[in-house]
């Protein structure tokens, strides 16, 4: 079993916000006890909203061969392939390549002045060699049939394929568009209306088109298939993490680095008072929440004080076992109103959970803006929380929530 990694920064970030409000003198003015009493259960609801939103460990572990991935691949192909139900993948590590031009405005290389460039440009290998991969699970929508792949490598065909060469166009179930351009001469091996798998070898790197050498012109259109909708792919892709994918432990190291607790000689966690004499231990886990939990474990919660040790496995299998039972209500919510996300995206709505007690609004702010920027100024941000000592702090949360649901990156700048 991997190890889960704890999680503790809501109950103390809650526990603190609530001060804010309530002066020193407040605890000793028993007109204000029902106050404080509302505003501690506020905090136990925040963990208990928590639970009810994640699910078992290993339903929100993804790896590359028995899940839809999630996050995009680097689209550069391994040198191997191996072949599935006829399918033939090069989803090992890639060949050394190098980014030769970003994103952006730059100057031509073909000498027609300073342009804006809709990709990013990836070289090296041989010419017909290097394999090119979906980058992501789609389905084709270009070249459609009767659309030749036989661009040379020539400056007299630089207008082949609009100055792409050949290429290919995979649209995505997030509503993006994937182009792939420059592919060598008769290399494609896909074409309009195929289901193809993240992985899979959709051609070869050539230099078909306006072309000055053997590259990949690699192109990520956000919720269109127009040049307009172009995004720095580097959003998306890293050399460094050529072939990413989503597990729960990464998710929970995620949020564990903003605040939590750490193991003591790697095998304990130290029981501590998170407020009015509740204990906590590990990854959120709380002694009298979980008291029937550690009972089953032969524990005693009143025979652990604060400061005392408890080992590490007790805790995570309770852990497991509460996010187990509790991941239904996200997906209930989701199925009930005919939302599907990506796991990264229901793991950025779990953080967001987290950090503010509920998701209010989220549906009706998808269900109007997508998957977009608008989406992060009209719902991610507002949860900013304007004009508190935790504004800093939570602004890059959000930040990072959406980075996670919008571009299935672990971002974390605290």
């Amino acid at each position: 079993m991997k190890k889960i990694y704890t999680i503790m920064f809501t109950l103390i970030s809650l526990f603190y916000l609530k001060l804010e409000f309530v002066n020193a003198y407040d605890f000793i003015d028993s007109n204000n006890e029902n106050l404080i009493r509302e505003q501690i259960n506020q905090i136990y609801d925040a963990k208990e909203q928590y639970e009810d939103l994640v699910g078992s460990y290993e339903e929100i572990t993804i790896t590359t061969y028995d899940a839809t991935p999630n996050s995009y691949w680097w689209p550069i192909g391994s040198a191997e392939t191996n072949t599935v139900d006829g399918i033939i993948f090069a989803n090992g590590d890639p060949e050394v390549v190098y980014v030769s031009s970003k994103f952006g405005y730059r100057k031509d290389p073909l000498g027609r002045g300073r342009r804006f460039h809709s990709g990013v440009d990836i070289a090296g290998g041989t010419e017909g060699n290097v394999n090119i991969i979906a980058a992501k699970d789609g389905v084709v929508v270009y070249p459609t049939a009767g659309v030749s792949n036989n661009c040379l490598s020539s400056n007299s065909l630089s207008s082949c394929g609009g100055g792409y060469g050949n290429y290919v166009i995979i649209q995505h179930g997030d509503g993006n568009y994937t182009l792939y351009a420059h592919l060598y001469q008769n290399s494609i091996t896909v074409k309009a209306g195929d289901s193809v798998k993240q992985g899979q070898v959709i051609g070869k790197m050539g230099s078909s088109g306006n072309s000055t050498g053997n590259h990949l012109h690699f192109e990520i259109r956000e919720g269109s298939n127009s040049g307009s909708a172009t995004v720095d792919p580097l959003n998306y892709i890293s050399a460094e993490n050529p072939r990413a994918v989503f597990t729960g432990d990464e998710f929970l190291k995620w949020l564990n680095s903003w605040e939590g607790h750490s193991p003591i000689d790697g095998e304990y966690y130290v029981v501590e008072n998170i407020g009015d004499g509740v204990r906590t231990v590990g990854g959120g886990v709380t002694l009298e929440h979980n008291a029937d939990s550690f009972a089953a474990y032969g524990i005693d919660i009143k025979d652990y004080p604060v400061g005392s040790k408890i080992a590490i496995s007790i805790v995570d299998s309770i852990q497991l076992e509460e996010i187990a039972s509790k991941r239904s209500t996200i997906e209930n919510t989701l199925s009930n109103n005919s939302i599907t996300l990506q796991e990264n995206e229901i793991q950025a709505l779990v953080s967001q959970k987290y950090n503010t007690g509920n998701i209010k609004g989220f549906v009706d702010a998808y269900n109007t803006y997508g998957n977009t920027q608008e989406l992060y100024d009209n719902w991610f941000f507002r949860a900013i929380m304007k004009g508190t000592k935790f504004e800093k702090g939570l602004t890059r949360r959000r930040n990072a929530e959406w980075a996670l649901f919008h571009t299935a990156k672990y971002v974390y700048n605290g």
